[in-house]
């Protein structure tokens, strides 16, 4: 049984353009390209986090499969065996690593009238799970003379459970969400620097065609 939850995050990045027009001996500098220019500002935010995935799985532990960790159906519990059903959140925060991006990845048209960023593979920026859980929301069972099942093992069941999830790739659930979302970021960054009346659009860079 798994659950999944997006929740979507708009960070908000403002900007400073500094300007300079002349060298201590007053000698005139030849002003950095505009796209430089974008660039540094998106960069004044390393991580850019857009996305948050949140993930429930019911972790079962089963002591008739050879005391392995898996996913059953409780309906085959039988007597004379430990058992146990912990349910385990976890959120996953997908975003871009900004600092791979290179002024080859910011194109301005010749018209000016719009700007393309070039995205990298959306990566895991940060991920965990909720460690304490209330006791009622867990299900143990030891019938026979089997011990019961111990706080230790709850949370070496729990950790299982959270490195299953990781294992998946939800990418393909949020990449437009993420996409969406780091355009948005990027035109409140080129406004806050004075351009208006341009488009920003965003590419993933692999699908980019020159």
């Amino acid at each position: 049984m798994r659950k999944v939850h997006i929740i979507v995050y708009i960070g908000l990045v403002s900007a400073i353009m500094a300007f300079v027009s002349c060298n201590s001996k007053g000698e005139h500098q030849e002003e950095p390209k505009m796209e430089s220019v974008i660039l540094s500002h998106i960069k004044q935010k390393a991580d850019l986090v857009t996305t948050e995935v949140r993930v429930r799985k019911l972790a079962i532990y089963d002591s008739s499969k050879h005391e392995r960790f898996e996913w059953i159906d409780p309906k085959t519990w039988k007597y004379g065996e430990r058992k146990c059903i912990v349910p385990v959140d976890v959120t996953i925060k997908y975003g871009y690593d900004l600092r791979d991006l290179t002024v080859d990845d910011v194109k301005l048209t010749d018209d000016s009238t719009a700007i393309v960023i070039l995205l990298p593979e959306p990566k895991v920026i940060d991920a965990g799970y909720n460690a304490k859980v209330e006791e009622k929301d867990i299900v143990r069972m030891s019938s026979g003379l089997r011990d019961k099942i111990s706080h230790e093992e709850v949370d070496q069941l729990m950790e299982k459970a959270y490195k299953a999830v990781m294992e998946e790739d939800f990418t393909e659930q949020v990449n437009k969400d993420i996409e969406n979302n780091a355009r948005i970021v990027f035109a409140s960054i080129v406004k806050s620097i004075g351009i208006q009346n341009t488009d920003v659009i965003v590419h993933r860079k692999e699908e980019w065609k020159q």
